[in-house]
């Protein structure tokens, strides 16, 4: 009796430990810190090897009352060799691209690999959009617990921006006002310190030239991401929607990106 008595207080003590533990709240620095130093890594990139997958946009433009008013998909072959994207443009709403448009996405795509290729680039391209540190930075975060997410445990961070340092000036001074408004969650994978998920709105409606050009009073943004049984993490969906108005003119817009079929080619040298 006594030691099935022993045996119980020992396992509710290790109940007890355990869940403790699991209370214990993380430093969000730590966990940031985390994410920057595995974005400066980028372990996806290896020499001799490509990875290839499909890209398939549908960009749709709705009524006010939601009803889609025109929708375009575009299908893409991608092909990441050494960090160097390149993208080929395959079908346009289920159909063989026509040659005007198949040259066009083809200089679209060597005018970016030029962009992003200069040595004087501050930032990485690294899948769907460009993230680094100086990004990453821009924001406060608070920890707010873990989330499982395809059997792997996630940090879940709140997240708005900061305000702006006075006198900083930008090269986009629009996209740093529309990032000054951005709030959301970010998942972070808790072993490799991987970006697993973002969700992002728009804090409050955002004008361009007080209103008069333009105005954007919803926005949401989803990213999602995924492990790939050899290891690398690897973009899965990119989503964002958003109502305003252009001029006097309503718009209700929303636009997605899948990434599937992933798999590696061996580049032969030269």
């Amino acid at each position: 009796m006594v030691a099935r008595c022993s045996i119980l207080i020992f396992s509710l003590w290790l109940t007890a430990r355990a869940v403790s533990a699991a209370d214990v709240s993380p430093s969000a620095e730590d966990v940031v810190r985390g994410l920057v130093e595995r974005l400066k890594s980028m372990p996806e990139l290896q020499e001799g090897r490509a990875y290839i997958c499909r890209r398939l946009t549908v960009f749709e433009t709705l009524e006010a009352d939601g009803q889609i008013s025109e929708r375009k998909t575009k299908e893409y072959r991608v092909a990441v060799t050494n960090g160097v994207e390149t993208t080929r443009l395959v079908r346009i709403d289920n159909h063989e691209p026509p040659p005007a448009d198949a040259r066009s996405e083809e200089r679209k795509d060597r005018e970016a690999r030029e962009r992003y290729g200069k040595s004087s680039g501050v930032k990485k391209r690294r899948g769907m959009e460009v993230i680094d540190e100086s990004l990453i930075r821009r924001f406060d975060y608070r920890w707010v617990g873990h989330e499982v997410i395809a059997g792997r445990t996630n940090h879940v961070l709140e997240f708005s921006a900061r305000h702006a340092e006075p006198g900083r000036s930008s090269a986009n001074a629009f996209a740093d006002r529309l990032m000054s408004q951005l709030q959301g969650r970010l998942w972070i994978d808790t072993q490799e310190h991987e970006l697993v998920r973002v969700e992002a709105r728009l804090g409050k409606s955002f004008d361009v030239l007080a209103g008069v050009v333009a105005s954007i009073q919803k926005m949401t943004l989803l990213i999602e991401r995924f492990r790939l049984p050899d290891g690398r993490w690897v973009d899965g969906r990119f989503q964002t929607a958003f109502e305003g108005r252009k001029f006097l003119s309503a718009l209700r817009m929303r636009l997605q990106v899948e990434q599937d079929r992933y798999e590696t080619a061996t580049v032969k040298p030269g």
